[in-house]
This record gives structure tokens, sequence and C-alpha cells, in this order.
């Protein structure tokens, strides 16, 4: 029988959402991880904790503001206290800034999108990183965004949040890698609606993801399995980025003034 990917490991994971969160913890969980999922709100991740413990698995859920470090630092000394030492993390907490769409910005606004999607990142790998040097080894996944990558007309904040998440993956492989420590980006498309028919109509499967798809992706990356896979920033998608420019009319093609007028 095949040992479990995560088998004796602890994953504390940051932002348990109904979606990416709940299929990741579900997915680590069956593959022999101890679960620990922080968010704001728990009542998604305690009815996930609850399937995973009458599976059999060990899961808890802790209300954390991952906005606050201190939150942070106590949720991580909860997971140690119950389920044990970290050894993966999965950053899936994000917040969108629908209202950025001009370098005129919402101080507040733009604040609580950094706070969100970037400086809970640098938190959880500041706090996390020195413990498993001293133990050999650990490894992260952070959720960034294709937005990352592509000009748009909104969620400014957003973009620059998540370009930011984009360098501290890079960083934070590179500096610790020969320490034993692995980090990803992973930037999944799983949408329904018009914009998840257009992707699958535009990328290679035919099709847009599931989050069980990219769970499945995430727990593999946390894994010993993908011991040779770091500091990379891949792409989820089923190859849409292969194909075609990213489909959303948050940023519909204008052309310059020259072709307006041949036109």
């Amino acid at each position: 029988m095949r040992r479990g990917e995560l088998a004796g490991k602890v994953l504390f994971l940051a932002g348990a959402g109904p979606q990416m969160g709940a299929a990741t913890a579900l997915i680590a969980a069956r593959e022999g991880a101890k679960v620990a999922m922080a968010a704001r709100s728990t009542g998604t991740s305690e009815e996930i904790a609850s399937q995973i413990r009458e599976a059999g698995g060990q899961a808890i859920a802790l209300q954390c503001d991952l906005t606050s470090k201190e939150s942070l630092r106590a949720a991580i000394a909860a997971t140690e206290s119950e389920l044990g030492p970290i050894d993966c993390v999965f950053y899936n907490a994000g917040f969108y800034d629908n209202e950025h769409s001009s370098l005129e910005i919402d101080e507040e606004l733009w604040q609580m999108t950094m706070d969100v999607n970037l400086n809970g990142v640098l938190a959880l790998a500041q706090l996390t990183v020195p413990s498993m040097v001293k133990r050999g080894g650990g490894s992260f996944v952070f959720n960034s965004s294709a937005a990352s990558l592509v000009a748009g007309q909104v969620r400014f904040g957003y973009q620059v949040a998540k370009a930011g998440v984009n360098a501290v993956t890079r960083f934070v492989a590179a500096k610790y890698g020969r320490q034993g420590i692995r980090a990803n980006a992973t930037l999944p498309f799983v949408v329904g609606g018009e914009v998840g028919a257009i992707a699958g109509q535009q990328n290679c499967i035919g099709r847009s993801g599931t989050a069980e798809e990219i769970g499945e992706a995430v727990v593999f990356l946390l894994s010993d399995r993908a011991s040779i896979i770091t500091g990379q920033v891949i792409h989820l998608d089923g190859g849409l980025f292969s194909r075609a420019s990213w489909p959303t009319n948050a940023a519909p093609f204008q052309p310059p003034p020259s072709i307006k007028q041949a036109g």
C-alpha cells in the first residue's frame, strides 16, 4: 500500500475557505497529515475538521486574524501544542480590492489588501522558518494569482500584493533551500460562471479546474515527492496561459489610437 504523501507531517493551512482551502485540507488529511486550519471565521474549518476526525484523522480549527502577527503566533503555538511541530504551510488567504482601479488608492483598503495577501505570507514565514530549519526542513505553498503577472485595470493593489508573494516565495526558496526549506507559489484558476466558461474555451483541457484538482497539486508540492521543486511560480489553470491571454473583462483590449483610426 502506498504511504500517504504527507504521512506524519503537520500542515498549517491559513485561509480555510470552502473551496481550495477545504479541498486541500481534506486531501492532506487523506494523505496522512495532521491539519490545522486557521481563519478569521471558523465555520468552514470546523466542519472540515469534524469530517477529518470522523474519518480517523487529526485536525483542528483555529480562529485567527491573519493580518495580526500576534494572532498568527497564537495559532501556531496552539497547533504545535495539539498536533506537533509544523512541517508544511499552505497560505490560501485572499482579499480582492476591485475598487482599486486607478493610482488614486484608498489607503485603508490598500493596507488591508497588503495585510491579507502579502504581509500575512511574510509573517507566517517569519514565524515558521526558524523552527523548520532547526528540525531539518519544511515546505511552503503560497497561493498567488495570475494577476501578479498580467496588466489589468482593476484590483491594482491585489496585483501588487500577489507579485510580492511571488518575490517572497523565491526569496525563501533561495535563502533557506540549503537548510531544507522549499517554497513554491501557485497560480490557480478555479471559477465558475461566464469567466470559467471562457477559460474552458481557451485553455488546453477544455474546462476550468476544480478545487480538488488544485488541492491535489498543492499537497504534492508540499510533499517530499516534490523535493526537487522549489522557487517556482506554477500555473494551475489547465494550460490557459500557454494558449491565450487572460480571459477577464477587467482589462479589455484597448487598441492604440493609430489602430482605432485605421479601423
